[in-house]
């Protein structure tokens, strides 16, 4: 959730519980390539176990964002698709990818080569139009396909 879970509200939720798997917001991969990484990925450690969430489509990009985060040591990289906005529609990102879904696997593959840690998927049920179980079980196969092994749903298309 953009500009809701920063790490003083993940840091509030390990509070609240210590088994629970936190995810940082979806910080994308043009943020930590221009911006300022250390800023981006900073976190408590008492955060743990945490997951970097990223927003992008470039395998290239993603597979840099990614080793910068388990380099991190962060437990999980999640690609986010499933934010909505229309911003990162323009960019081919987030919930926009589910009607890529060989862009999506090409770079769950490339992250999962890339990295020791686990590489995870946020999506939606469908997008727009595309919300039946047919297309849904497709693009899961697509994406299981290319190495990722869990799959964070969130039921609304």
């Amino acid at each position: 959730m953009l500009d809701c879970t920063d790490r003083h509200f993940r840091y509030l939720a390990r509070l609240l519980s210590r088994q629970a798997w936190l995810y940082t917001e979806m910080i994308t991969t043009d943020a930590l390539l221009h911006g300022s990484a250390d800023d981006l990925l900073a976190y408590s450690p008492q955060e743990h176990p945490l997951a970097l969430q990223l927003g992008g489509s470039d395998p290239h990009d993603l597979v840099h964002c990614a080793r910068l985060g388990a380099e991190r040591g962060y437990d999980e990289i999640n690609l986010n698709v499933g934010c909505p906005s229309h911003k990162v529609q323009q960019h081919l990102i987030g919930a926009y990818l589910m009607a890529h879904p060989q862009r999506v696997a090409d770079c769950i593959a490339a992250m999962g080569a890339a990295v020791d840690i686990p590489v995870t998927i946020k999506h939606r049920i469908g997008l727009d139009h595309c919300d039946d179980y047919d297309h849904l079980a497709r693009f899961v196969e697509n994406v299981a396909g290319a190495g990722c092994k869990s799959f964070i749903v969130h039921a609304r298309s």
